[in-house]
């Protein structure tokens, strides 16, 4: 019997859940000292760590996400990952093109523009691509803090079948009956088992029957295999074989579509396929885009204006919403979002034993109710249905019964809508088991499970599924668990039923990993060696915020701000090596948000911060003239201090009220030039007396010449791309305006804020001659970007589309238009000067700059004296786009 070293942590599961938090606690430990080197142990039963079944080699390398890269991995992992997957895209695809079938050839020719323009976003891309990715991650995170001697990491392949706890430390005992002791233990075992529906056998294989209970075990691929062999005999012998897939998960579609891709051929005499689920409903593909525009959760928004809310009566309520878009034929695809959203919100006004209860007892029963997958997958079913070959059963397996006169197997199975037992008219010959996890009761889960409970390390909590757990994510001292196992918990005022997707995952790694962290580090000050703070580096009134969910929750809550704000906008607008983040603050009745990118000054330890390109600065709510911003302050040094943060500039926003109060004697506030705004609460009259004559005769002539309409297609965007390329161009642009064309793209997808392209049309040509893109939040409306193609300057299209929205704007209810001012925020130049024309009101911009560590700025700026621009901040960054238009 082997005994291993004692050990620090140790991860009992290596899937996704386990790596992420294993890389964010790895991130954090990189930026510290250390009184110790840390030893990590990692455990699981398969050889292959850091992917789990979904993302390993168990499933394939044909197999494809259930949803879009953009649904699937939240920033700054989405941005991370497609950079590697830019790098690594020509043999990750030839994998998958040797692997798969005639479903994987339509796929690579479908998307063959896409991948050739790297333009993933909206793809659903095999599963396997990201397992490689993150095992890199893990893999390259463990070498660099090994070499640096600050942590030494061991992989066991075996099971886990018990923990003891004695005297602080857990002692493992596992499959081969050696021994291991740790101070902390992460268990992240993943998924629970699957249930084996019939004679609780992986396989059971007769002359006419392949009845497969695990097909992931021991992985995919073996089981394919093991049907090509049966169907294979079976076509041999001139018999026709019908298919019983049981589930209508994500496994199930999945099994349908290999085997569609690996089996499909008429070869292998496929007759019949069936499904057997209890709802009888698929996940649901096709978007109904003007529908879903549309439609609204009513009975939800009903409980917006209730004070008592309870879990019960906003299930009830969603269901409803559910059942009114069954009855209009409208899928979940379309009304997923709305739906989410509208629950999403009610549950913010929850109690604690509230969310609890809709955690454990309501919010997967929505999510059933809710599937959506990629096309790839329903396109499956719906040439199946075409060819009269595919039939759905909404009911429970109950048991197969052998007819003796063929020796064929027959379904019996409890019809849903009746409740009576039924037998199907069909022999199954080839029956794949996919109808998901047991649950917590279920007396054939892992022995470990099973002997934590006994023991009162672990219990279940009313989800059946999950295990309760502390604030800390433990069930008890130094035992947290990570992953699945989590669901039916509330945790940091969120309610948690499914944690299997990749961003509830990523976000609840950070939590975890900070836990961590705050247990095994010392951090000390590089000059003084002072003992600083935990890995929050904040107090309870101090918070950094990096997820999209609690960013929006955030400015939610404000009310009031631009869209240059908001979350998407942050990472659209940041570039390779900017880290987007939401400083928050309160004090009393005083909310305070900055959002920043943060940035490593190139071959240093130090870092600083800037803003987005825009109008950007402070927002708040509950600050009056008599704040005082002194604790603020003193959190921001203290924050910036801890993470080597050595200055800060935000280009300020001139609508918003409070930003000069907020940042009073902090750093330098320096005038940059005026704005110009248009007020659109008075009649359009009103407004269109402000223009100068001039611009009055420029439009008319527009008008007259061209005609104004909305960009809607993939070809009106490229259109007004074009023209806005053409346009720099032009007028010599810095590089910096060359903004990409997902970022076009992206602009007008997000719901954070609303995005138009107006086109103007040449009426004698028919050609569409100017464009221009306004982006509205709130009472905001800002005029973003514009192009006008050559030779068409003269029919001034831009000024006749600016006219436009203006109309549009304020039948919309908006208040303010901001055309915004001159180059480098100059107010006498020819842009200024096109923009004043519209209107006599201006706005003082201002720009932020703030040195918080002086002595490294001075040492950084004399080290770059011959490259500086003394009317540049930082002068230690050597740049080109000074000059900005805003």
């Amino acid at each position: 019997m082997k005994n291993y070293k004692k050990t620090d942590i140790t991860f009992v599961g290596s899937g996704i859940s386990a790596s992420f938090t294993l890389i964010n606690f790895l991130s954090l430990l990189d930026k510290t000292l250390l009184s110790k080197k840390l030893s990590i142990t990692i455990i699981d039963r398969y050889a292959e760590f850091n992917t789990g079944i979904p993302y390993g080699e168990r499933s394939g390398f044909s197999t494809l996400l259930i949803t879009s890269l953009k649904n699937f991995l939240p920033e700054p992992e989405r941005t991370r990952f497609i950079v590697w997957l830019n790098e690594n895209k020509t043999w990750l695809l030839e994998a998958y093109k040797n692997e798969g079938g005639v479903l994987t050839e339509q796929w690579l020719h479908k998307h063959a523009e896409e991948i050739q323009n790297n333009d993933w976003i909206d793809l659903f891309l095999p599963r396997r691509f990201f397992g490689i990715y993150i095992d890199e991650r893990v893999k390259q995170k463990i070498k660099l803090l090994e070499n640096k001697n600050k942590i030494e990491v061991t992989f066991i392949k075996e099971e886990v079948v018990d923990i003891a706890e004695n005297d602080n430390t857990y002692n493992m005992v596992l499959s081969n009956d050696a021994n291991l002791c740790s101070k902390k233990v992460i268990l992240s075992v993943g998924s629970l088992p699957v249930q084996k529906l019939w004679k609780n056998k992986e396989v059971i294989e007769t002359e006419n029957l392949l009845f497969v209970n695990t097909p992931y075990e021991p992985n995919l691929i073996s089981t394919i295999d093991k049907m090509d062999r049966f169907l294979r005999q079976r076509s041999q012998a001139h018999k026709k074989t019908n298919v019983l897939i049981i589930g209508a998960n994500a496994s199930a579609l999945e099994i349908l579509y290999k085997l569609n891709d690996h089996l499909g051929s008429n070869q292998y005499n496929l007759n019949d396929f069936v499904f057997l689920s209890t709802q009888g409903r698929t996940p649901d593909a096709v978007i109904d885009q003007q529908r879903k525009e549309t439609f609204e959760a009513v009975h939800l928004n009903k409980l917006q204006r209730k004070n008592a809310l309870s879990a019960k009566s906003i299930a009830k309520a969603a269901f409803e919403d559910i059942k009114e878009s069954d009855k209009i034929q409208l899928g979940a695809a379309s009304t997923v979002d709305t739906i989410s959203a509208a629950f999403g919100a009610l549950l913010t006004r929850l109690e604690y034993n509230e969310l609890s209860k809709f955690a454990c007892h309501y919010g997967n029963e929505i999510g059933k109710k809710q599937r959506c997958a990629g096309e790839h997958y329903t396109n499956t079913i719906e040439n199946l249905k075409k060819q009269e070959r595919f039939e759905h059963l909404a009911g429970r397996f109950i048991d197969l019964d052998l007819d003796e006169t063929n020796n064929e197997y027959v379904l019996k199975y409890l019809d849903t809508e009746t409740g009576s037992e039924k037998w199907h008219d069909k022999k199954f010959h080839l029956i794949i088991n996919c109808v998901g996890s047991m649950n917590l009761t279920d007396n054939r889960i892992p022995k470990l499970l099973t002997r934590l409970m006994q023991k009162g390390y672990c219990k279940m909590n009313e989800s059946k599924i999950g295990f309760a757990v502390n604030n800390a994510l433990e069930t008890k001292k130094n035992l947290h668990i990570m992953g699945p196992l989590l669901a039916g918990n509330v945790i940091n005022n969120n309610a948690i039923w499914h944690v299997e997707h990749c961003g509830r995952i990523i976000w609840l790694s950070g939590i975890l990993s900070k836990i961590m962290y705050d247990s095994f580090n010392k951090v000390y000050d590089i000059k003084t060696e002072n003992a600083l703070k935990s890995a929050e580096t904040i107090e309870s009134n101090f918070e950094v915020i990096t997820l999209k969910r609690d960013w929006d929750l955030f400015l939610k809550d404000i009310g009031h701000y631009d869209f240059y704000h908001t979350y998407d906008y942050h990472h659209l607008a940041s570039s390779n090596g900017e880290n987007p983040i939401l400083i928050k603050y309160i004090e009393n009745n005083v909310i305070i948000g900055l959002p920043l990118l943060i940035r490593d000054i190139y071959s240093t330890i130090y870092k600083d911060a800037t803003s987005v390109y825009g109008y950007v600065g402070p927002i708040s709510k509950g600050v009056d003239d008599n704040f005082n911003n002194n604790n603020f302050i003193t959190h921001l040094i203290k924050y910036f201090n801890a993470n080597n943060i050595i200055s800060v500039f935000s280009r300020l926003n001139p609508y918003l009220p409070k930003q000069n109060k907020i940042l009073f004697q902090v750093g330098e506030l320096t005038p940059q030039g005026k704005v110009i705004c248009m007020d659109l609460k008075p009649s359009l009259e009103k407004q269109r007396g402000e223009y100068r004559n001039r611009l009055k005769t420029y439009i008319n002539k527009a008008r007259r010449e061209c005609s104004v309409v909305v960009a809607k297609t993939n070809s009106d965007l490229n259109t007004f791309i074009d023209l806005y390329y053409e346009n720099m161009d032009r007028v010599n642009a810095k590089k910096f305006y060359y903004f990409s064309k997902d970022y076009f793209r992206l602009l007008l997808k997000s719901n954070d804020f609303k995005t138009t392209v107006l086109l103007a049309v040449h009426n004698k040509t028919n050609e569409i001659i100017g464009g221009s893109m306004f982006i509205s939040t709130k009472a905001i409306i800002q005029y973003h970007l514009s192009g006008t193609k050559a030779g068409y300057s003269k029919l001034n299209p831009t000024k006749l589309l600016i006219d436009e929205m203006r109309i549009m704007a304020h039948q919309q209810g908006l208040s303010l238009f901001n055309l915004g001012g001159g180059l480098g925020g100059s107010d006498d130049d020819s842009l200024f000067h096109f923009k004043s024309s519209f209107s006599k009101q201006s706005k003082q911009f201002n720009l932020w700059k703030w040195i918080t560590n002086k002595q490294v700025y001075n040492e950084l700026v004399l080290a770059k004296t011959d490259n500086t621009k003394k009317n540049y901040f930082p002068l230690y960054r050597s740049i080109e786009d000074i000059n900005v238009q805003l």
